[in-house]
């Protein structure tokens, strides 16, 4: 109807889009992030290589990712080249949860439910001084009044191939804060006094630099 029919009309303004996002794809066992089609441009560029479509082109099996990385782009480029109104009409197929907004699948820090199930959960962090190869952000927005903070520790990043990319990104220091994406809940701490946001594995966050140079 009518609202699939503005959901066409935006994707077709975008150098890539995506229909269907997979959560569940299998990941192989030795800790290589790639997911299906991503191939090897995803390991060195981290999905940044990602083939577009060209518009008005048909919808076809290239609009399903399992990629969080392209998911991830695909948001903020639509967030940056359309007009709201029609950013606000894309939809997303999630597998195994079925259609929704796209913004609703990308709640902010601010907007996050505790007990919903797991999303693409985003805002500006500020990243704690680091001891060792794990790092920590702690959310400028807060929930129900409460920090919220993401942990990674050392066994996970040890343990992580693409580690360099984080280490890069947080080596950053002329950054003003950190973007993070991360597809999770959030949990609430021991101690109830904080939420933490709890990912399901370092393939399913993202981080970008955001400069103080920016806003001169």
């Amino acid at each position: 109807g009518e609202a699939a029919h503005k959901d066409r009309e935006a994707k077709r303004k975008l150098h890539d889009f995506i229909d269907e996002f997979d959560p569940t794809a299998v990941k192989p066992k030795d800790g290589d992030g790639v997911s299906g089609n991503a191939g090897s441009k995803s390991a060195d560029g981290r999905g940044k290589g990602s083939s577009g479509v060209a518009k008005g082109s048909s919808f076809s099996t290239r609009n399903r990712t399992s990629s969080f990385e392209r998911l991830v782009e695909y948001y903020r480029n639509a967030h940056k080249d359309l007009p709201s109104t029609e950013f606000f009409g894309l939809q997303l197929k999630v597998t195994g949860e079925g259609e929704m907004p796209l913004i609703s699948y990308f709640p902010s820090i601010s907007k996050a439910a505790p007990d919903s199930p797991s999303r693409v959960i985003h805002g500006g962090a500020r990243l704690e001084p680091r001891k060792g190869s794990g790092f920590m952000f702690w959310f400028i927005d807060r929930v129900d009044g409460k920090g919220v903070y993401l942990k990674v520790t050392k066994q996970e990043m040890d343990a992580y191939r693409f580690r360099g990319f984080f280490n890069d990104i947080l080596a950053e220091d002329d950054a003003d804060y950190f973007r993070v994406f991360g597809l999770g809940r959030l949990l609430l701490s021991e101690t109830k006094k904080s939420y933490r946001l709890e990912i399901e594995d370092l393939n399913r966050l993202t981080i970008f630099a955001v400069k103080k140079k920016q806003f001169a």
